[in-house]
């Protein structure tokens, strides 16, 4: 399938586009999208549009307080120092890194967010199947 969608937040800020550009192409359980996603463009005839909110649990999920770490300030490899907002990635265990954001500084810590960015809000989409 080829799709256009725009994506907002409950604000109705842009988050993500593809209408300025070529359509999208997803295969159908190659989980290209989100799973609500591909139900609703499965339903869809080419050329149709379609609105769609989805709530986190069809999204990204609820903020999950357990991916929420603090990381001493000597564990940081940073070329600069650290701000708040900015993506750091943690690996541990010898797990794969995985992003996060820091969103608290202090003199001993930073403690970083590692939920997706998009975890915990509601979604809106604007969604167009070409064909």
């Amino acid at each position: 399938m080829l799709v256009h969608y725009t994506c907002r937040d409950s604000e109705g800020n842009e988050l993500e586009t593809t209408r300025n550009g070529e359509p999208v192409e997803i295969f159908a359980g190659n989980q290209d999208v989100l799973p609500a996603l591909e139900k609703a463009y499965l339903a869809m005839k080419p050329g149709e549009n379609r609105n769609l909110h989805l709530k986190p649990s069809q999204a990204f999920g609820s903020v999950q307080g357990d991916l929420f770490f603090e990381v001493p300030m000597e564990m940081l490899q940073l070329d600069c120092e650290p701000e708040i907002g900015m993506t750091v990635e943690l690996a541990q265990d010898g797990d794969e890194p995985s992003p996060g954001t820091i969103v608290e500084i202090n003199e001993e810590y930073v403690l970083v967010d590692c939920n997706h960015p998009l975890a915990g809000k509601d979604l809106y989409f604007e969604l167009t199947r070409v064909e």
